[in-house]
């Protein structure tokens, strides 16, 4: 039934009009707003915003008991993980009858993630709340839920129920879309299980499954390039799940447990193997993030993948990569009380973070130049996601490289994957709205669409101005608190790499701004060379974008508010500097003369790189193929491969037509990056592509087999 071969889903029962409104978007809509309530104000009492309520609500006894046995539910993770699974099994039950009534359920199955999510934030705000499952593969499963996880489920459940809400009229229009929905509903699960996770372990085991149910999500259009995008995702994938295992064992071996705590001394007293171990986990978790290098899967899975599984991908998925490098650096290569910002304990956080911060400036400027190039909106949205990641991974290397001074990058860096997760999503969606309504990803065949799209249009604009840091809007208050954390690298250390750091960020931000000036000119203002003729009529699209921009001000507007509720009670959890937290954190304004006048110098720029980018045709380059990833990293390994092949086989090297050929890589561009890789490989297993057939298989078995051995013996031990 799942898997019914071309099914589109019929509506029948629920799509009866009332007025400019289906009955099924007034009942979402509702849902929506009843939701946000619930979640705005659970939060501000648990502040003690609403002292008055909160006092009336706990003298009802049966309200304040389900609360208090609620809040105290120790396997409360397993339910939270267990209901998006639920609602795909429920789902599944009532398809046959009414894909309304089966979207109904997933609307309701994802907010209700929400409110079980909100239980644990009293007890997150205490010091975390901690669940174990002993002997499973000899470990256990360990799940905790601290300020840093919670902060993460709230805004991955907030988000991916506005995205359910926004799939129910998309996905009318697409063919499989029950078994979108239950890869969905696993993803979800898997997510939500990385978050909790309270060991390396379980962050292992949800991120991999994770990443397969994903790859249906990416595939789902069933085409060359949907298979091609997948291909490139699942591999990578791979590859960054095979680096953590590594990092689980070599950790493990070390340290002698896999918990998120403090590991600093027993990992400095192991020389080297502490780089070799945080190299291995940023890799691994950057794959995911879309990290420079190891991006190139990115641009290609966001324009084939569905509207709502992009904007999941890009606004939630990626950033669990950014969470897990947050995760194992301050967790594992931080002191577990507070050291002076001279103490040799911070050594080793103030080596790594100086390559994060460096890796977090690549990686922003090969997105923002990428994005500028790219005529599909959804593949410029793609390379912003890069470039946003690179913005966090910079956060990240200030709150390591600072040491106990490092509060201010923790900050920004938390802030902006809540800030890119609502802008991100929401840029997404109005793409999806474009195309769902014109047929259109080309921006410059597009033009107009304010008039027939009032309120896409206005959404956009919000987002856009989001997302390039315009005051008053979200961006603009974690993107300041970046700025200010690389400005005190410098402050603090001294060293003039970091002044050009600070440089390249600014340039890098008037880039995005001229990217969303573009978008926004293409899409929606300037004259269409041939005007579509549209209907829309009010829909669950517009009520999940309208909600996500609503946010987006209300954060823009209260920005202290995010600080308050989710990042300084962090804060005073770790080893920052009390007293650098009261006096710079606590209490800080985002619209002081200086950040707004950098503000304006940095719009400014991005105006005449608009400009003078439109008017000379420089959003069109097309880069020298000797300045293409491929040809960087694959020229030398061809060389090597030509001369290996005629050394394997002499005069009858075989491949001299076909494989060498297809990886030429001046002739031929349509080779990606992993298919050169395959080809390559292929060249030496055909060699010994009998012997490895025979003996693979039985050589993986027996490492897997005597590494867990060698685990549960030490483990008993």
């Amino acid at each position: 039934m799942i898997f019914r071969k071309n099914k589109v889903c019929d509506v029948p029962g629920l799509t009866k009009n009332v007025g400019f409104w289906s009955n099924f978007t007034v009942r979402s809509t509702l849902l929506v707003v009843l939701s946000m309530m619930i979640v705005g104000l659970f939060i501000a009492g648990v502040q003690g915003y609403l002292v008055g309520l909160s006092s009336f609500l706990t003298n009802i006894d049966v309200i304040y008991n389900v609360y208090v046995s609620l809040r105290d539910l120790s396997w409360m993770p397993l339910v939270i993980i267990s209901l998006p699974l639920f609602g795909v099994l429920l789902s599944w039950l009532v398809e046959k009858h009414s894909c309304n009534r089966r979207d109904m359920l997933v609307i309701l199955m994802t907010s209700f993630t929400i409110l079980m999510s909100l239980f644990l934030y009293p007890n997150a705000l205490e010091g975390g709340q901690t669940f174990n499952i002993p002997g499973v593969l000899g470990l256990g499963l360990s799940f905790r839920v601290d300020m840093l996880g919670f902060t993460m489920l709230m805004i991955t459940s907030v988000l991916w129920f506005l995205v359910m809400v926004y799939a129910h009229e998309y996905m009318l229009k697409e063919r499989h879309s029950s078994r979108f929905f239950v890869f969905m509903g696993i993803t979800y699960s898997s997510v939500l299980g990385t978050i909790m996770a309270g060991d390396l372990l379980t962050v292992f085991l949800f991120f991999e499954v994770m990443t397969f149910a994903s790859y249906m999500l990416v595939v789902h259009g069933q085409k060359d390039d949907s298979y091609h995008a997948g291909y490139n995702y699942i591999f990578m994938g791979i590859i960054g799940g095979f680096a953590i295992l590594i990092a689980v064992m070599l950790l493990y071996f070390t340290v002698g447990d896999l918990s998120f705590a403090s590991a600093i001394h027993a990992l400095n007293e192991a020389g080297n193997i502490k780089f070799v171990i945080i190299g291995l986990l940023i890799f691994g978790f950057g794959i995911k993030a879309g990290m420079a290098p190891v991006h190139v899967w990115l641009p290609r899975a966001h324009p084939v993948a569905p509207t709502p599984a992009s904007a999941l991908l890009s606004g939630i998925m990626i950033k669990l990569g950014a969470y897990g490098i947050l995760r194992v650096a301050t967790s594992y290569y931080f002191p577990q009380e507070g050291a002076d910002f001279s103490a040799p304990v911070w050594l080793t956080s103030n080596a790594v973070g100086s390559s994060v911060i460096w890796l977090g400036i690549i990686t922003m400027t090969i997105g923002v130049f990428f994005a500028l190039q790219q005529s599909n909106i959804k593949r410029m949205l793609a390379y912003h996601s890069i470039s946003q990641m690179g913005y966090i991974m910079m956060g990240i290397g200030v709150a390591l490289y600072l040491g106990s001074y490092g509060a201010m990058g923790y900050a920004g860096a938390l802030y902006h994957i809540i800030n890119h997760a609502l802008f991100k999503s929401l840029l997404f969606m109005v793409a999806g709205v474009v195309i769902y309504h014109t047929g259109e990803a080309n921006m410059y065949k597009l033009g107009g669409l304010w008039k027939k799209l009032p309120l896409s249009a206005t959404v956009c604009l919000i987002a856009a101005l989001g997302i390039s840091g315009i005051p008053l809007f979200n961006g603009f208050v974690s993107k300041t608190i970046l700025h200010h954390g690389i400005v005190e690298a410098y402050e603090y250390h001294g060293q003039m790499s970091m002044v050009f750091a600070e440089r390249i960020f600014i340039v890098i931000s008037a880039g995005t701004v001229a990217s969303f000036i573009k978008l926004f000119y293409f899409v929606f203002l300037r004259k269409p060379d041939q005007p579509h003729q549209l209907n829309p009529e009010y829909n669950n699209l517009d009520t999940a974008m309208a909600m996500v921009a609503l946010l987006i001000i209300f954060i823009g507007l209260n920005p202290n508010f995010i600080l308050n509720a989710f990042i300084i009670p962090q804060l005073n959890m770790m080893p920052y500097s009390p007293t650098f937290v009261d006096t710079y954190i606590v209490g800080m304004s985002v619209f002081t003369y200086d950040d707004l006048t950098i503000m304006i110098w940095i719009v400014l720029l991005g105006g005449l790189i608009f400009y003078f980018g439109n008017k000379f045709h420089l959003f069109h380059i097309k880069l020298p193929y000797w300045l293409n990833l491929e040809y960087l990293v694959f020229y030398p390994v061809n060389v090597l491969i030509r001369k290996s092949c005629h050394l394997m086989y002499g005069d009858q090297c075989k491949y001299n037509a076909v494989t060498l050929q297809k990886l030429a890589l001046k002739d031929n561009k349509d080779i990606g990056f992993l298919d050169r890789f395959v080809l390559m490989a292929s060249i030496f297993n055909n060699r010994y592509e009998k012997r490895i057939i025979k003996s693979d298989a039985f050589i993986y078995t027996i490492f897997i087999t005597g590494i867990l051995t060698f685990m549960l013996v030490m483990r008993l031990l």
